[in-house]
């Protein structure tokens, strides 16, 4: 089922700020204000170690849960500033703040699914992923893994 998850891309961003930024052949370019993208994978919820070292849960760092999105090839974005092209991943952060959305995650944890939403470079050591996506829309494209 994996070999036929494909990675989506939708792009929406100011046409200005866009057209002002070298493109990258075949990378998602997300230089625009509040780029959008669309990805598809295998959804999974991991833990990672958290503050205030973000190193060892075992040594005494808090412990964060994140959902991360397993993405079926690896691929490169540019945003012009947390992620170039010379980086590829094939692990995407998914996040979201309405409670509706995460619980829609959170019963997606191991299934193939589409994310939509605002997409950009990890910046922060919350960030578990190279890719960030703040999630908008989550739908499930298989019931089992």
């Amino acid at each position: 089922m994996r070999a036929f998850i494909s990675v989506l891309v939708l792009l929406v961003a100011g046409a200005s700020e866009s057209a002002a930024q070298p493109q990258h052949k075949g990378c998602l370019n997300l230089t625009g204000v509040r780029s959008q993208a669309a990805m598809s994978g295998i959804l999974t919820l991991q833990l990672f170690p958290g503050p205030p070292n973000y190193e060892s849960i075992a040594e005494g760092d808090a412990e964060e849960r994140a959902f991360i999105l397993e993405l079926p090839r690896r691929m490169c974005a540019n945003d012009g500033e947390f992620i170039l092209p010379a980086t590829l991943f094939d692990r995407v952060h998914i996040s979201a703040s309405d409670d509706a959305i995460l619980s829609v995650l959170g019963a997606a944890v191991g299934r193939s699914v589409t994310v939509r939403g605002e997409a950009f470079g990890a910046h922060t050591g919350h960030h578990h992923a190279p890719l960030v996506l703040f999630a908008e829309q989550v739908t499930v494209v298989s019931k089992t893994h």
